[in-house]
């Protein structure tokens, strides 16, 4: 097994924070973006919410209320005439006049049972609601860290010129190239040489 320099094993680091930074950068931006509401829009949508979970609530203690005292309302006082009545019951029957009040304040008691529901969910929704607002914020601050931090590493990337963007540096030549001069040997019969000029330029 090889072993990496320290070196190395920053550099690793460094393209493995990279690579995570701009995945959850793909994750979290466009997750903010729909979480994210204008402040109007919200609190219309929770003041709304607000005043439906009130009223459902009012409805369903006034049911209550108009179930206690429904013989006493018309024209629902009528079923009771109708019941004591001998001849009334007489014709229509005294079980069908019991399955008819029966059944009458069995649609009240749920009407009252469902509209109480509804008030609880609508409780469910203005909470989780604000949940998903905070939620929005939170995320919202952790994408521009992320891209604070993003910048900072492309920032030491072009300083360092780290070569992590996919173009590889071009390698720097050391070797200086001399214009060569001519230069005659000292022999008559020698021919003319290419030498470098290590005192030209």
């Amino acid at each position: 097994m090889s072993l990496t320099t320290l070196k190395d094993d920053l550099l690793h680091e460094f393209r493995e924070e990279r690579i995570m930074i701009n995945e959850q950068i793909e994750i979290l931006d466009p997750l903010a973006t729909s979480l994210r509401k204008p402040a109007a829009q919200r609190l219309l949508s929770s003041g709304t919410l607000i005043v439906t979970e009130f009223s459902c609530y009012v409805v369903s203690l006034g049911g209550i209320a108009f179930i206690s005292l429904m013989h006493k309302i018309y024209p629902f006082s009528l079923l009771s005439e109708v019941f004591y009545s001998s001849e009334t019951r007489n014709k229509i029957g005294a079980p069908n006049l019991i399955y008819l009040i029966l059944a009458i304040y069995g649609i009240a008691t749920i009407s009252v049972i469902l509209i109480f529901i509804l008030a609880r969910t609508v409780r469910e929704i203005r909470m989780k609601n604000d949940i998903l607002s905070i939620a929005g914020k939170d995320i919202k601050t952790i994408v521009g860290q992320h891209l604070e931090r993003k910048a900072a590493l492309e920032t030491i990337e072009q300083r360092h010129m780290l070569g992590m963007s996919g173009v590889s540096q071009p390698e720097k030549n050391n070797a200086v190239d001399v214009p060569s001069t001519p230069f005659r040997a000292t022999s008559v019969n020698a021919p003319l040489n290419e030498i470098r000029n290590p005192g030209f330029g």
